[in-house]
């Protein structure tokens, strides 16, 4: 039927806007649940690349100009703190404490891994959020980290790093 090219362009748009690189994890989600909700209930390919600047990092998106309006409005939502969405665990909690402290630049790797497999290890273990810094952001050889969650978490979460860090 002739219907379906309509549902599926043969050359899909492409489009591209900017977030927060503080932000990608929120947009990613855990094990990234929450971009692929944001692909299902959009219809567009997210592609979160790894080009910053400024502190932003750039977002590629594919479809219909349809899906890709569709999914600008829902990843917008998804890294400004909708007060819908404060349930979840990343928004920050009464109690929740933020701790930064710096790595340096260099042991970055260790505590990202391989596609940020490590942080988002650390994460669930520990329960907190973690933020690596950018190498934009780097001073003096040294990167800040900044955890947010419940102190003991947060305390744990950082000797946690410090431990991976440390020359063994």
């Amino acid at each position: 039927s002739s219907g379906i090219n309509a549902e599926w362009p043969l050359r899909p748009g492409k489009d591209r806007i900017t977030i927060p690189t503080n932000k990608v994890g929120k947009v990613i989600g855990r094990r990234g649940a929450m971009i692929r909700e944001l692909q299902d209930k959009s219809g567009a390919t997210i592609d979160v690349t790894d080009k910053t600047q400024d502190g932003m990092t750039f977002v590629e998106l594919s479809g219909s100009l349809e899906t890709i309006n569709k999914a600008k409005s829902l990843i917008a939502r998804a890294y400004q703190d909708d007060p819908q969405r404060s349930q979840e665990r990343s928004a920050p909690r009464e109690g929740d404490v933020t701790i930064e402290f710096e790595i340096p630049e260099n042991k970055c790797g260790l505590v990202i891994g391989s596609r940020g497999s490590k942080i988002r290890e650390i994460q669930q273990d520990t329960g907190v959020g973690v933020n690596v810094g950018n190498r934009d952001s780097a001073r003096g050889g040294m990167i800040m980290v900044t955890l947010t969650g419940e102190q003991e978490k947060c305390d744990n979460a950082q000797k946690v790093i410090m431990d991976l860090i440390s020359d063994r």
